[in-house]
């Protein structure tokens, strides 16, 4: 999806010649290259005389220029390019090839449906635009499609949390945000610094890719911790769920989590905030973006630091964003991402409930630091009207280090990918997309050593082949299909110390994963009462390669990705002229050849071995509102009706102990939902936010399922546990003064509930925050 400022540019000529002796029948060597760099500069001035212009403004219900609109440019299926009005609400793409567009525009609360339009060679039109209030924005997606669509013409699930709604909720970080999708359950272990992880539809938190500015931050064939991850600098985050490994290869095999920071556009504008609360908790944080000379740029600085509850229990993080983005026009676009987090956190111990009394009392000697890094890069060219070139390229780094009274470890992970994609307008109602991509994870940890003890470097490399049609045989129906095909190789292992792994030879695996995803509008009419109704629905299939640890204590040559066989299907209704837009959606997830761990000790891990024994089912129905009664309220509410169970291992009748067919799996509650109210008047901002959640079955915080192992193995005690559900409450508010300046504050868990969202690591009570936010120049 393009963020950057469209700004006029004239065309470069690049002065080429050809080597020439005074006997070449070319004739004179300095005319013939003067001819040849007039010949260039002839084609392009004339490309440039038949570049076309689009250019128009937005206005609100009642006849009002909106400024900071986004207004989306759309060729086919496939957006081009976008731009955000400016305080005149005027809005202008330009160096535009001639031919048929689509154009749409959003601002919160309010949107414009699609309009079409024809550009002609060296012309100009002017479009105006009328927004209308509206629960539904018609924006683009990029996460559930390669290159980004509408949301409407996409048949999967997808949630998109933008930046008014973070800051409505005085989001400190990012996951906060999550809690209130659809099938989404958020689990920390603890308070800030706690590893945080998300529960897709009832997958494992390892099911789930996150992406940054498209840059892949999960660790070796795992999950991504989100706790330290900022709200500040993010401009939406898109929740596509269901398995898309059609798209993006391993881990997609739950949803997809896209993040998105601030856009590098618009006339240069900054901000800043500084806010306290309870706990010794302070934030500050600056950002700022636009374009200069033809540069856009964006960057965003932020740091968050508490005290905890306990001793050991404080938290600091550092985060950086920062975008630099080049565009001569529609045609030809380069952007570079960067992200930097650096946060260190204190582990007390699961000092919460206790049940089997392991606890030996807060641990003021554990700690994480953690170092992320993220780079990324894009070039886009439009070759012709009809053909795109886009080449992506990504590094991350993921370090840990852990300060233990048993022994300090780390953990060293490194991704790299290069990706390249060929988009192909076949028609004005087919779009192609198809690609290569190549991939390198590598992780060093202390506990994968070789027969010396010394940790060993454990690289895999993939190379994926994909491609995506979307196709629009009838005016009311979108059909997207898509293929990935992966071929994982994994380096040979060496011996262990112990004795228990031999050389275990280098591995090779293909998986292809298909995926469909059908949108059928079923009325398009926007009635007073019942107005448009769209039907939606999706089958893929998804993997998850092994991570090191599976693959570093285990015998097993032919260790296997986990897979998923998924489906989901609902339908959208709009109404009273799509001011309320109700969803529903049931869901049916497969997950097959889970990765199990077999034997191992407290005392003894070379004994672990590891094999594709498991299996588990989920399926479930997701229910959203969104409501927009008036200019000045906005409601959102979810509920998730979530059934998972634990199926046989394969060749057997039973479960690995000590778990038992037809038991839930762990942190996935039953019923869980959210909703939030937003009112907007003037200067004033009120928000209000409610999450409930049911219980859930856990484990021992403190010895896991090795307490129920006899000795010596483990104590021989219980260790699957209910974890109690809760209900929380928060309310903040915000108000604009002059000359830029807004103070706000925050109250969370009004009613001092007293819960654990994993067992045994309580969660904050009571606690409050304030500060002061600056916006210059002034809006």
């Amino acid at each position: 999806m393009k963020k950057a400022e469209i700004r006029n540019q004239k065309s470069e000529v690049r002065a080429t010649h050809f080597p020439a002796s005074e006997n070449s029948h070319f004739g004179r060597p300095h005319r013939t290259r003067s001819h040849f760099l007039s010949f260039l500069c002839t084609l392009a001035l004339a490309a440039s005389a038949q570049a076309a212009t689009l250019e128009g403004r937005v206005f609100d219900p009642s006849g009002g220029r909106v400024a900071g609109a986004r207004v989306t440019l759309l060729r086919s299926f496939a957006p081009l390019a976008e731009s955000q009005t400016d305080a005149q609400g005027q809005f202008e793409f330009r160096d535009l090839r001639a031919g048929a567009y689509s154009i749409v525009a959003n601002a919160p609360g309010f949107s414009a449906s699609q309009t079409r339009v024809e550009l002609r060679a060296a012309g100009t039109e002017r479009v105006d635009l009328r927004l209308a209030p509206s629960a539904v924005e018609e924006r683009v997606v990029v996460a559930a499609s390669l290159g980004g669509s509408l949301a409407t013409q996409v048949g999967s699930s997808v949630t998109v949390v933008d930046k008014n709604e973070i800051e409505n909720r005085d989001a400190q970080n990012l996951f906060e945000a999550l809690r209130g999708v659809p099938g989404v359950e958020v689990s920390q272990t603890g308070r800030r610094g706690g590893f945080t992880g998300v529960f897709i539809r009832g997958g494992n938190t390892n099911y789930n890719l996150v992406l940054l500015d498209g840059i892949p931050l999960n660790e070796f064939g795992i999950d991504f911790d989100l706790s330290s991850l900022p709200a500040d600098g993010v401009d939406e985050v898109e929740v596509a769920r269901g398995p898309l490994s059609a798209l993006y290869g391993s881990n997609a095999v739950a949803g997809v989590v896209n993040i998105l920071s601030r856009p590098a556009e618009g006339s240069p504008h900054f901000s800043a905030l500084g806010e306290g609360g309870s706990f010794g908790t302070w934030r500050a944080a600056t950002g700022g973006s636009g374009v200069t000379r033809g540069l856009g740029w964006s960057y965003d600085l932020s740091r968050l630091d508490s005290d905890g509850v306990v001793r050991n229990d404080d938290y600091r993080d550092q985060s950086a964003f920062l975008t630099l983005a080049l565009a001569r026009n529609p045609r030809r676009e380069f952007h570079f991402h960067f992200f930097g987090d650096a946060s260190s956190s204190g582990a007390p111990g699961p000092f919460g409930s206790d049940p089997d009394h392991l606890f030996s009392g807060l641990d003021t000697v554990s700690r994480s630091k953690r170092n992320l890094f993220g780079y990324g890069w894009n070039y886009s060219e439009e070759i012709s009207p009809r053909f795109r070139e886009v080449v992506t390229g990504t590094l991350s780094t993921n370090d840990y280090y852990f300060i233990s009274p048993f022994g300090d470890s780390f953990s060293n992970n490194q991704r790299a990918m290069v990706n390249e994609q060929s988009q192909i307008t076949v028609s004005p109602k087919d779009f192609l997309v198809a690609g290569i991509e190549w991939d390198l994870e590598q992780v060093r940890d202390t506990f994968f050593a070789d027969a010396t003890g010394a940790p060993f470097l454990l690289p895999r490399s993939t190379w994926a082949y994909f491609a995506e049609n979307r196709w629009n045989p009838v005016t009311r129906l979108f059909v997207t299909t898509g293929v990935r095909a992966d071929s994982i190789r994994t380096r040979s292992l060496p011996p262990d110390q112990f004795g228990a792994r031999p050389l275990l030879p280098a591995s090779s695996v293909t998986q292809v994963d298909p995926r469909i995803s059908v949108a059928y509008m079923l009325r398009e009419s926007d009635g007073s009462r019942l107005g448009a109704m769209r039907l939606h629905s999706s089958f893929g299939t998804g993997i998850r390669a092994p991570n090191g640890f599976e693959l570093a204590f285990t015998n097993n040559p032919r260790l296997k990705p986990e897979r998923s066989v998924s489906f989901d299907g609902g339908a959208e209704q709009r109404l009273f002229r799509s001011r309320a837009a109700l969803d529903a959606t049931y869901f049916y997830n497969r997950f097959e050849d889970q990765i199990v761990v077999l034997g191992g000790s407290l005392t003894n891990l070379s004994t672990f071995s590891s094999a594709n024994l498991g299996n588990s089912r989920a399926q479930g129905l997701e229910v959203s509102l969104q409501a927009q009664p008036s200019r000045a309220l906005h409601f959102v509410g979810e509920y998730t009706l979530l059934a998972t169970r634990l199926l046989a291992v394969n060749g057997a009748t039973a479960a690995l102990a000590p778990f038992q067919v037809g038991q839930p799996l762990v942190r996935r509650p039953r019923n869980s939902g959210f909703f939030g109210l937003t009112y907007a008047y003037r200067r004033l901002t009120l928000n209000t936010t409610a999450t409930f959640r049911g219980h859930t079955l856990d484990i021992e915080p403190n010895f896991g399922t090795f307490a129920c192992e006899p000795p010596p193995a483990g104590p021989g005690l219980p260790c699957l546990f209910q974890d109690k559900g809760y209900q929380l409450l928060g309310a903040g508010f915000s108000y604009r003064l002059s000359r830029g300046i807004e103070i706000y504050g925050r109250a969370n868990n009004l009613l001092n509930q007293k819960y654990e969202e994993s067992f045994g690591f309580p969660a904050l009570h009571f606690n409050f925050l304030t500060g002061v936010r600056l916006n210059f120049p002034v809006e």
